[in-house]
């Protein structure tokens, strides 16, 4: 529970750096999903060429 509380304890001193550390995280993933998306549909798009 101590983990718990140091982390609710850095959120509240520092709100910008959460939002921040948020917004790089929310840039991350979307970043993930935008490559896996046109990875598969490149792939897709190979399948559908050979045929």
């Amino acid at each position: 529970m101590a983990v718990v509380d140091t982390l609710i304890s850095a959120v509240t001193a520092n709100p910008a750096l959460t939002v921040i550390l948020v917004t790089l995280l929310a840039l991350v993933f979307g970043a993930y999903l935008f490559i896996r998306r046109i990875i598969v549909s490149a792939a897709e798009g190979y399948d559908q060429g050979r045929r």
